[in-house]
């Protein structure tokens, strides 16, 4: 081989090399800003970058189901947060395998998740789907959770909001949902407590009822 074949070769396997770096590095950086470390689940990023897209397409409606654990922070007093983790991992899971095409399951932070619904159609149907996805995932997430020699029993609190895409705003999105899942926690708790009487309420500025 030739010198000069041999420069424009090694040039070659350089420039390969550093762009495989390069995106390796891209790919590394894209996990850490919309990937949820605890659960690999989208974050709130991720879950903002939904909405913008969703804003952006033709007119319609998009909906979510925003949910969190009662009285989670019990869990973690009770057992340490190393099952509190553990248990947040298998609901991650749970909620993933429910997701059906255009869905995507999201940590928002603490024992709080959403399941982005995508589109939804705009009339009552729309929200009659998204009370038939509330159903199936409040099934699926209070099956007991087993952890070695520990059964865990849970309670979930969901909220559904669906808005037209025009000039959609992701806070006003789980802010409507966020109201539902308040009546669903406090609407059930008149008819079932926690042993301890008890409920969290994860709202900034609201005391624990």
């Amino acid at each position: 081989m030739s010198t000069t074949n041999t420069i424009l070769l090694t040039s070659t396997v350089a420039a390969t090399a550093g762009y495989l770096v390069t995106s390796a590095y891209a790919v590394h950086l894209f996990s850490r800003l919309h990937i949820d470390g605890l659960t690999s689940l989208g974050n709130r990023e991720a879950l903002g970058i939904l909405a913008r897209r969703a804003a952006s397409r033709r007119p319609g409606s998009v909906g979510l189901l925003l949910l969190d654990v009662d009285n989670f922070k019990a869990i973690n007093d009770t057992h340490g947060h190393a099952v509190g983790d553990a248990v947040l991992k298998v609901l991650a899971t749970r909620l993933d395998s429910l997701r059906l095409p255009g869905e995507r399951a999201v940590r928002l932070h603490g024992d709080e998740f959403v399941l982005w619904l995508g589109a939804v159609p705009s009339d009552e149907r729309g929200r009659q789907a998204a009370a038939h996805r509330v159903a199936a995932v409040r099934t699926a997430l209070t099956k007991p959770i087993v952890l070695g020699g520990l059964r865990l029993n849970l309670a979930v609190s969901i909220g559904a909001h669906t808005l037209p895409t025009r000039d959609l705003q992701l806070s006003a999105l789980l802010a409507g949902a966020d109201a539902a899942m308040y009546v669903d926690k406090h609407g059930r708790r008149l008819t079932s407590l926690p042993a301890n009487g008890r409920l969290r309420d994860h709202r900034p500025g609201r005391e624990s009822a």
